[in-house]
């Protein structure tokens, strides 16, 4: 084998690095080509799978990685309909609703399960499973309600599982792939939804359609898909399914992600870094809600993914200097509770100034009390969720996760509902908007750093407001063309960061060249 520094193709001495991994070297482009056509496309990879006690299987750096840089693609190994969900197209994958003159869905000729048409029906993911059905002489029977279109469809649960089924035959080498992967079906076989696929999923692959795959390697995929699949949504083409990718599954967890992932088209993976990764670091993603605290998601991961979370933020008691998780000292007035131990649930809570402590069962059942309130809020009023901050404000401090996530609330509502809509919003709320925005880049920036989705929308909606507010006081003349021009200055850049940050998502096309033109427009002052 040709050592660095020498051409991967001839061995002579080279400095040519390859672009990509930065492991080979090459004397020229012309042998990097070859190279590349010999199966180098397959091994340029910055990262690895690496093992560890603790943290399992995960992905490694095998370079330095550039904030920015596209870490990881990968083509979905199955893909379909979520377990319950409204009738959808089992060949492009679009939801399904009915034309003014239509009484049904187009069915398949064969199969008889709604598609959007005859195009849909000869498309390759579609045939397999079209063909079994039809050899077995089954007959979907999912027809259109005008009275509720977005009644959900339970049969649509045997769809993901019967195409992974079908990788047996089809790709063995995939199935192993898929098999390969964590389920924690001890765990989940005696849930009831789990009772229910027994019961249902496994009767329909096996004596319905009659396929020839064990009872336990059905119910394992099923596990399979729970834990390793993502949701997959595409807006602007209607479509929301979830699938599986197989090197994708293998991203470790943290509640501080250094990556940010999203779906191209074709439904491919696609794997970006949000922050410089050094080599032999590992990848990280995260399956928890960042305005969550630590008590909340670590409760979300044990339950629906079956890990216990040991990242750097649930090991700190004030969750990276935000506090999301505390909330005022009573005796005190000036410090704030925080768990002696956040690892452990049942650990007592102390405060960070005084000798005050109290027991974690007070503080959960506390969340659960304000939780419900929150959910109860009237999701159309800014009226009411302002209400809330100011009935805890001496509960809760300004960081709290209760507090975060009802200010997020209204960062969404004001500039978007009827009656506020950006053009509608007083000058009142226009300050509101922008001193909420700001409030929420600043956690954003401890939480999820970079080129995070979360702070990409904030930043979007944050230089709208701007824009509004300087176009409005130099109509009014509170304001001079000079300082109207700094204040665009400032939207504009802003703006460029979350174009930045965004624009790898198909979906939000749209969405960004719409605000791209509204602050063009009015830099045209």
């Amino acid at each position: 084998m040709p050592s660095i520094s020498s051409c991967a193709v001839c061995g002579v001495e080279a400095s040519l690095k390859c672009g990509g991994c930065k492991n080979v070297v090459y004397c020229g482009k012309d042998h990097q080509k070859i190279h590349w056509r010999k199966g180098h496309k397959a091994m340029c990879k910055c990262v690895e799978l690496k093992t560890d006690e603790i943290m399992g299987r995960f992905l490694s750096a095998t370079r330095d990685i550039k904030q920015g840089e596209v870490i990881l693609r990968e083509k979905p190994l199955a893909i379909g309909p979520k377990l319950n969900c409204r009738p959808m197209c089992l060949g492009c994958h679009r939801f399904l609703s009915l034309k003014p003159k239509e009484r049904n869905y187009y069915k398949c000729s064969q199969c008889n399960w709604p598609l959007c048409g005859a195009s849909c029906e000869k498309l390759p993911i579609h045939q397999a499973e079209c063909a079994l059905m039809a050899s077995r002489k089954f007959r979907a029977q999912i027809d259109a309600s005008r009275d509720d279109e977005n009644k959900k469809e339970a049969a649509y649960c045997a769809i993901v599982p019967l195409r992974c089924c079908l990788l047996k035959t089809q790709d063995p080498e995939g199935f192993q792939k898929l098999m390969d992967l964590q389920s924690h079906l001890d765990k989940r076989i005696e849930t009831p939804l789990y009772r229910v696929l027994k019961a249902n999923l496994v009767t329909f692959i096996k004596t319905i359609l009659n396929l020839d795959i064990e009872e336990g390697t059905i119910l394992e995929i099923a596990a399979i898909l729970d834990t390793n699949a993502f949701e997959i949504r595409h807006q602007h083409r209607n479509i929301k399914v979830r699938g599986l990718y197989p090197m994708a599954a293998m991203i470790a967890h943290s509640c501080v992600p250094n990556t940010a992932h999203t779906f191209n088209e074709d439904f491919e993976f696609v794997l970006i870094a949000t922050v410089d990764i050094a080599k032999g670091s590992p990848i990280y993603t995260t399956y928890g809600q960042t305005l969550q605290g630590t008590l909340q998601r670590r409760q979300h991961l044990r339950q629906n993914k079956y890990f216990e979370c040991f990242c750097e933020r649930c090991g700190d008691p004030t969750e990276l200097s935000t506090f999301a998780g505390s909330f005022n000292c009573t005796r005190c007035n000036n410090g704030k509770m925080i768990p002696e131990n956040p690892f452990e649930d049942t650990a007592p809570w102390k405060c960070s100034a005084c000798e005050c402590e109290i027991p974690a069962k007070q503080v959960i059942n506390g969340n659960k009390v304000i939780m419900k309130e929150v959910s109860e809020l009237d999701q159309n009023s800014p009226k009411e969720f302002e209400a809330f901050l100011i009935k805890y404000k001496d509960v809760l401090h300004c960081t709290n996760t209760h507090m975060l996530q009802v200010k997020y609330a209204l960062s969404q509502l004001y500039g978007n509902i009827p009656g506020f809509q950006l053009h509608e919003l007083t000058e009142a709320a226009l300050i509101r908007k922008i001193d909420i925005c700001r409030e929420l880049l600043e956690v954003g920036n401890l939480l999820e750093p970079g080129l995070s989705f979360f702070r990409g929308y904030l930043l979007m909606d944050l230089q709208a407001v701007l824009a509004i507010q300087a176009k409005r006081d130099f109509e009014k003349n509170a304001a001079d063309r000079e300082e109207t021009l700094r204040k665009l200055t400032e939207a504009m850049d802003l703006l460029q960061e979350g174009v930045r940050i965004l624009s790898p998502d198909p979906a939000l096309k749209d969405f960004i060249n719409g605000k791209v033109q509204e602050l063009t427009q009015m830099m045209q002052f």
